[in-house]
């Protein structure tokens, strides 16, 4: 098993998503929200950062040779400055305890041409003619496209809910 420091991951995380240049709402907090003492034994990816995700990257811990680092898509702070009472302090202790490091990525990973969500499931779907479909906070966001061939209502439907 090999292990990663944390400042390496961030490093590329940072850089491949583009956080810095990528404008999202006030209360994103895009980037590393949680970080540990250095060192990352695995990913763990998520959409949210619920405590059962939490839950589930620190038990998976045990397969690691170093905490995880967990990714998602929403991360642990959209409220702004508030106290760090109930279910916000149950999954900051938890992530703490196990030392494991949480980065969150929202509209840097929606946007993404290679991984984000609009990419991936424009692949999946097999769109041609791909085009942009909207601008957010002037940054392109949202991809359109033609499926090839002629496809029923039905059948896209069942594409999305066999892909989804």
């Amino acid at each position: 098993m090999s292990t990663a420091t944390l400042g390496e991951i961030v490093d590329y995380l940072d850089r491949y998503l583009r956080i810095a240049e990528v404008p999202d709402e006030a209360g994103a907090v895009n980037g590393l929200q949680v970080e540990n003492g250095g060192v990352i034994g695995g990913i763990i990816a998520a959409v949210d950062a619920s405590q059962q995700t939490i839950d589930g990257a620190i038990a998976a811990r045990a397969h690691l040779a170093a905490p995880p680092l967990v990714l998602v898509h929403h991360g642990l702070f959209w409220d702004g400055n508030i106290a760090v009472t109930g279910r916000r302090y149950r999954r900051l202790s938890a992530l703490m305890a196990a030392d494991s490091a949480l980065y969150a990525a929202h509209i840097p990973l929606d946007v993404h041409p290679e991984v984000g969500n609009n990419a991936v499931l424009a692949d999946k779907l097999g769109l041609v003619d791909r085009q942009p479909f909207d601008l957010y906070k002037g940054v392109t966001i949202g991809i359109q496209g033609v499926l090839p061939g002629s496809v029923s209502r039905e059948e896209l439907a069942s594409r999305l809910d066999n892909l989804l």
